[in-house]
């Protein structure tokens, strides 16, 4: 990033609140099962689909934009994901990431909870379908560029930082999270002090999570309102396809690296990274076990897609309460245990695992190796 064009404001203008996809709609059934079992999965038959029309909207409200969030300008998004039943509703919708107010999350959840499909049909008889997820923005008319007390704050940050002041940067900049006025266009760039600011601590963690943040606020081409051009977010891709390998979260890096294939004036950084994902889907057809050790963290849950049909949580420390798997044509959920190995039938498709537990619980998960 050419710090020459740091805080350069654009007009950028947004409707006052949109609620769109930010991923791709799947066209796959799943059944529910809610057997509080371990069941042993090798033994399930589970036909692969041969009909099958995915469910159709038929209305999508949109969020409330709250108060006290409008009153003072406060901008963000919201990342879910839902399942939708036999009669078209949407059930079990997951908060996975925000930023912004936090009346954010409340709202995006009551609206999606009100959503109606046309239901999806398997062999001629409506069933429920699996991983969908949205992301929803709040914005607001006319909200363009950064405030001067804003950039002034971020320069100071920024000063801190480029003296090698990474903890005194660390503390402004936390300091600059909590305002209650920042808009998307601010939010971009408090996400890329944070992403600069974790690379330099080498929290690999925070990084990619501050990264996946940064492409979440920047909006898009096709909408016109990017903050952070396309040569960025193909570094931003690049730079989290390795990461995402360094967590062994390969399901994400190759889904970032995927991502930034479709960028066509990127072939440079394609080119640079593509033997690292052949790597990638060498270790994951390989006879070792993968290991992902876990934190669940303040929000009481943790997400991973895996890239085998088989895994296991060791090394349990703390209190763990269920594990759902969403797959595309199939959702179980369970309590956890460890010794144990859940084997998921590959008809499934691709599989998420979602883990509940105490903030502080540490575990790990294992992906295993085709015996």
């Amino acid at each position: 990033m050419n710090r020459a064009h740091a805080l350069f404001l654009t007009l950028l203008f947004t409707p006052l609140l949109t609620a769109e996809l930010s991923a791709q709609e799947l066209s796959i059934p799943c059944d529910e099962l809610e057997e509080k079992v371990l069941a042993e999965s090798e033994k399930d038959k589970v036909t692969r689909i041969t009909g099958f029309t995915p469910a159709k909207p038929l209305e999508r409200v949109s969020p409330k934009y709250p108060s006290q969030a409008v009153m003072r300008g406060r901008e963000g998004w919201v990342k879910l994901s839902y399942v939708i039943d036999e009669e078209g509703r949407v059930k079990d919708p997951v908060i996975d990431d925000f930023f912004g107010h936090k009346a954010f999350k409340r709202s995006a959840l009551s609206a999606v909870k009100k959503w109606k499909f046309e239901p999806a049909i398997k062999d001629g008889q409506p069933t429920q379908q699996c991983h969908q997820s949205v992301q929803m923005d709040f914005a607001i008319a006319n909200q363009t560029g950064a405030s001067r007390k804003f950039i002034k704050a971020y320069k100071d940050v920024d000063a801190l930082f480029q003296a090698g002041d990474i903890d005194a940067a660390d503390k402004a900049l936390s300091e600059l999270k909590e305002w209650d006025t920042l808009n998307r266009y601010e939010n971009t760039w408090l996400l890329n002090m944070d992403w600069q600011i974790a690379r330099s601590l080498e929290n690999v963690e925070r990084e990619a999570r501050s990264l996946t943040r940064v492409l979440a606020s920047n909006g898009s081409k096709s909408n016109g309102n990017m903050v952070f051009d396309e040569d960025y977010v193909a570094y931003a891709l690049q730079r989290k396809t390795m990461l995402d390998s360094q967590r062994g979260l390969y399901a994400d890096a190759l889904s970032s690296f995927d991502s930034l294939s479709k960028m066509e004036s990127q072939q440079a950084r394609i080119s640079q990274i593509a033997p690292l994902v052949e790597r990638i889907k060498s270790v994951i057809e390989s006879e070792q076990n993968l290991t992902v050790p876990v934190t669940i963290g303040k929000q009481g849950s943790w997400f991973h897609t895996l890239v085998r049909n088989q895994f296991a949580f060791n090394n349990v420390e703390g209190e763990l309460d269920t594990v759902e798997v969403r797959c595309d044509t199939h959702r179980e959920k369970f309590t956890v245990a460890e010794n144990h190995i859940w084997r998921i039938p590959p008809s499934w498709g691709q599989c998420r695992v979602m883990v509940e537990g105490d903030s502080t619980t540490t575990f790990d998960l294992i992906e295993v190796a085709q015996s």
